[in-house]
């Protein structure tokens, strides 16, 4: 009788919005997972699977004080795959403390990698990076698109990112990059743009609208970036780059009319306009051909994904009034 080979994958970064839909993606598809995050276990009522699944082991550890017991745990449990969301995300709270950033994004994740590439056996690293790092453009962006980073965020995602190219180029390390567009979903927390909407309206409470929210943005749920993301895992060619993306390009302010409508409230009533944000792209939109020629496309339409979002805050709105409203920056 042949033995099956045992599928593992280890999650850095694992309690993440993203990671967790993942994660549940995984484990439906019996992998053993390890999840490793600076921040301890997620509510059970924001996890996207059951923490008493015997196939997942979390650890809590910072890339930026425990690299070394993380590249243990891995060493160890010599995953097929490797998937790393672990990075400082919040665009324009790095203008004010832009070393933290750096340090995580940049510093940190080179001595992870670093790390990784010594390992003795094989996995492929799948690098979630972010298209903020091409600035503002208005036409499509292909994946070799010149950077143009306008952040201090965007700019700490760039280094790691060269540093990574450049591991692949010498054959040091076998990856794959992602760069999805703006992703939402259900238990997205509340300073995102569409669960901040969907919870003010909840509220009655006025929504801060940045420029008047005539930037454009292409909305992506969740689910379908999951799905690509695993198809870039068992079929991505090694030191690619790839673009998730929907076709569906929206500004901020009629994203926010379409929920409005949606929840049968006044536009007028709920909206505050504030000056943009210090160096907001005010348009940025990807091309997803190389996605594509993988076998993936996306299924769930913005008007059917904020249908999801609204009837899940709707029905869990106790536990959403238990979370910080705003971005709470960690150290």
């Amino acid at each position: 009788m042949v033995k099956r080979k045992v599928k593992k994958a280890l999650v850095i970064g694992s309690n993440s919005f993203s990671a967790g839909s993942l994660i549940e993606n995984l484990l439906k598809k019996n992998f053993y997972v390890i999840g490793i995050s600076r921040s301890k276990i997620n509510n059970k009522k924001f996890q996207r699977f059951s923490l008493g699944n015997k196939n997942y082991k979390f650890y809590k550890l910072d890339i930026n004080k425990n690299k070394n017991k993380i590249l243990e745990i891995i060493k160890s449990f010599k995953p097929g795959f490797i998937i790393n969301y672990a990075s400082q995300s919040m665009v324009g709270q790095s203008w004010k403390d832009p070393e933290d950033w750096f340090l995580t994004n940049s510093l940190s994740t080179i001595k992870l990698y670093s790390g990784l590439s010594k390992q003795n056996f094989k996995f492929k690293l799948i690098h979630i990076s972010t298209p903020e790092i091409y600035g503002n453009i208005k036409k499509k962006v292909i994946e070799n698109n010149n950077y143009n980073p306008t952040t201090p965020y965007a700019v700490s995602r760039v280094t790691a990112d060269q540093y990574l190219k450049i591991l692949n180029d010498v054959d040091k390390i076998d990856s794959c990059s992602i760069r999805a567009s703006n992703v939402y979903g259900e238990y997205q927390r509340l300073y995102r743009i569409i669960p901040k909407t969907i919870y003010s309206i909840l509220k009655k409470k006025k929504l801060n609208l940045d420029g008047g929210g005539i930037s454009e943005r292409n909305f992506i749920h969740i689910d379908d970036v999951s799905n690509a993301t695993y198809k870039i895992m068992t079929k991505g060619k090694k030191g690619e780059i790839y673009h998730i993306s929907s076709n569906e390009i929206i500004s901020i302010k009629k994203l926010v009319k379409l929920i409005c409508k949606k929840m049968n409230y006044d536009f007028d009533k709920l909206v505050n306009i504030v000056p943009e944000r210090l160096g907001k792209d005010k348009s940025y939109s990807l091309a997803n051909k190389k996605i594509k020629k993988l076998g993936w496309k996306p299924h769930i339409s913005l008007s059917k994904g904020l249908d999801r979002c609204i009837k899940n805050i709707i029905e869990n709105i106790s536990e959403f009034k238990k979370l910080d409203e705003n971005y709470v920056h960690k150290k």
